[in-house]
C-alpha cells in the first residue's frame, strides 16, 4: 500500500508541475457520461464500454486517426475497465501511475475507473488516496459519479460510514462546483432501505426536497424494498 501511494503522489506532481509550467490547466481529454459507461461495463460489456468513450473498437480500428498517447491512453482504459470488473485495485493504481511515468494525462473516464476498481475491491483508503492525488489536486476535474463512486465505498464499510457519505453531497458542491442529482442520493437511499434506517432516509428527502433535487427513475426502485421510506419518498418527492 505504501508504494502504491508513493506512486500516485509521483504521478499527481509531475502532471502539477507540468500544469505549472504551462499557460493553461491539463486538459481533460475525452470525457464521457460515465454513469451510462459504467453500468455497461460493470454488467461485463467492457467492448460496447470503449466503443461508446470513443476509444476504439476492440480489434485496434481507426488507430491512424489517434496520436500515440491516445493509443496508449485507450489500451490502458481498456486494461482498467478489465481491473474494475475483476476487482482488481492493484493493479488499477498501477494502470494509472504508468501513464503518469509515460507523461500522458489519464482523462476522465480513466480516473475514475481507477477510482472504481478501488471500490469494488473493497480497498476505501486507497480509493481517497487516488481522490486526493488525481481530483483533489487538479490532475483531472470530478465529476458527480467521481464523488458517487466514493459514496458507494463509505458505505460499504461495516458498519457503514454515514457521516462521511453523506458530507460528500456538501463536498462536491462547495469545493468541486459538482451539483448533486438523484445518482448520489439514490444510493444513500438504497443504503437506507437495506439497513431499515426510516430516520436517516426522511432527512435524505427532506433534503433532496429542499434543494430542488428532482429524482429519477431509479429513485422509488432504491427504496422499494421499505414499504415506510417508499410511502415517505413517494409523498414528500411527489413519485
Amino acid at each position: 500500500m505504501a508504494t502504491v501511494a508513493t506512486n500516485m503522489t509521483y504521478m499527481a506532481a509531475r502532471f502539477s508541475r507540468s500544469a505549472a509550467s504551462s499557460s493553461h490547466a491539463p486538459r481533460i481529454s475525452r470525457s464521457v457520461p460515465f454513469a451510462h459507461v459504467a453500468r455497461r461495463a460493470r454488467a461485463g460489456a467492457a467492448r460496447a464500454v470503449m466503443d461508446s468513450s470513443g476509444l476504439g473498437t476492440a480489434g485496434g480500428g481507426g488507430d491512424e486517426l489517434l496520436s500515440e498517447d491516445d493509443v496508449t491512453l485507450r489500451d490502458v482504459t481498456r486494461k482498467l475497465v478489465d481491473c474494475r470488473r475483476r476487482k482488481a485495485a492493484a493493479n488499477a493504481v498501477d494502470l494509472l501511475v504508468s501513464l503518469g511515468r509515460a507523461g500522458i494525462e489519464p482523462d476522465l473516464f480513466a480516473a475514475t475507473t481507477c477510482l472504481g476498481a478501488c471500490v469494488a475491491s473493497g480497498k476505501q483508503d486507497l480509493a481517497l488516496k487516488v481522490f486526493e492525488e488525481v481530483f483533489q489536486k487538479g490532475v483531472v476535474r470530478p465529476d458527480e459519479v467521481v464523488f458517487a463512486e466514493l459514496i458507494r465505498g463509505h458505505l460499504m464499510a461495516d458498519p457503514p460510514a454515514w457521516p462521511r457519505a453523506t458530507a460528500l453531497l456538501s463536498r462536491m458542491r462547495e469545493q468541486h462546483d459538482v451539483t448533486p442529482t438523484a445518482l448520489s442520493y439514490n444510493i444513500l437511499l438504497a443504503k437506507c432501505a437495506d439497513e431499515n434506517e426510516l430516520e436517516r432516509a426522511e432527512e435524505l428527502v427532506d433534503r433532496m426536497a429542499d434543494d430542488d433535487v428532482a429524482p429519477d427513475a431509479s429513485t422509488l426502485d432504491a427504496v422499494k424494498k421499505r414499504r415506510s421510506i417508499r410511502s415517505y419518498a413517494k409523498k414528500m418527492l411527489m413519485l
